[in-house]
């Protein structure tokens, strides 16, 4: 077989990723990291198809060298990147580009360690009070209720993109995912908001209707009238962050960041110093089972609902 070139190899991945029905963020953040590593191996004048069996480890230890020497002190980045490395030789072994794919083996014997010598980093949390100056700080009203939303509710980014009016039901103040299986991650779709919240999504509704395209479904609309897209709110909610001094891009640690995930870890702190309970907050923030005892115990959604709204800070939005 003729040497394929670095890019045809991605190109190729990116098709493989989309057949296996990844989503769209996973697969960025897979070509993202593999294009990183294929950088790393240029500047040693190699390339993608040159990680084929153990006798090239070193260059996979080496990388984990560059990537401490280069401020990556998070396990968990590490562990993604390996994980994006992973399917791709995975994919290139099961295509007959290469014979062994060695990255398990090198993770296998030096995550571990990397990760008993990492520094973890820690999101940003900002306190109830700080919380309601930012959220009070933003001016567009679309914006503002997006802001009061992944903090009321504990969202994800890709779960709130994709909300449609229909989802939200006033009767008892919830919201229902319809799910369609895109949210492998989420076990509970159905979430909760306080009477804060229903102000803010009622005077954003009525504003809706004069910008939405006919038949368009989303919650939220682009100036345009179509559903906002990931890349968009992702922007929004950075922009206000940074004007209000919690967000700096220039900085490469994630401590230094505020973006739509700092919100669902607010979300859990505050619910904490509530004192919900942790069953509680893990059926709000949809997290799957992490112990038998957690299959077994049913939650009653009238005690989750009540438990949320004597729980769930008041942000006094306006």
């Amino acid at each position: 077989m003729d040497k394929v070139s670095d890019d045809q190899i991605i190109q190729r991945f990116v098709k493989h990723c989309t057949r296996r029905g990844m989503s769209e963020k996973t697969i960025e953040v897979y070509t993202n990291a593999v294009k990183f590593f294929r950088r790393f191996l240029n500047s040693k004048s190699r390339y993608l198809v040159d990680i084929d069996g153990m006798e090239n480890k070193d260059l996979l230890e080496a990388f984990i060298d560059h990537l401490r020497d280069n401020g990556v002190r998070s396990f968990s980045r590490l562990n993604v990147c390996f994980s994006a490395l992973n399917h791709l030789y995975s994919y290139l072994e099961y295509d007959g580009v290469i014979k062994q794919n060695i990255v398990l083996t090198v993770r296998k014997m030096n995550l571990k360690s990397y990760k008993k010598g990492a520094v973890p980093s820690k999101r940003k949390i900002i306190d109830v009070d700080k919380m309601s100056r930012f959220l009070n700080s933003i001016i567009n009203l679309e914006d503002k209720t997006i802001c009061t939303l992944f903090v009321k509710t504990g969202f994800r980014l890709d779960e709130l993109v994709s909300l449609d009016v229909d989802e939200i039901s006033f009767e008892d103040n919830s919201i229902t995912l319809k799910g369609d299986g895109m949210f492998h991650k989420r076990t509970n779709l159905k979430v909760y908001f306080d009477e804060e919240t229903e102000r803010l999504l009622k005077r954003w509704l009525a504003r809706r209707k004069m910008i939405a395209k006919p038949g368009e479904s989303a919650l939220f609309v682009s100036e345009y009238g179509h559903r906002l897209h990931r890349r968009a709110i992702a922007f929004r909610i950075t922009k206000w962050a940074a004007q209000f001094g919690i967000h700096d891009k220039k900085s490469q640690r994630i401590e230094d960041h505020f973006t739509a995930h700092n919100f669902r870890h607010c979300f859990t702190t505050y619910l904490r110093q509530a004192g919900m309970t942790r069953e509680y907050i893990g059926e709000l923030r949809g997290d799957k089972p992490k112990e038998v005892f957690d299959i077994y115990y049913h939650i009653d959604h009238r005690d989750l609902r009540k438990s949320y709204l004597s729980s769930i800070p008041k942000f006094n939005v306006y």
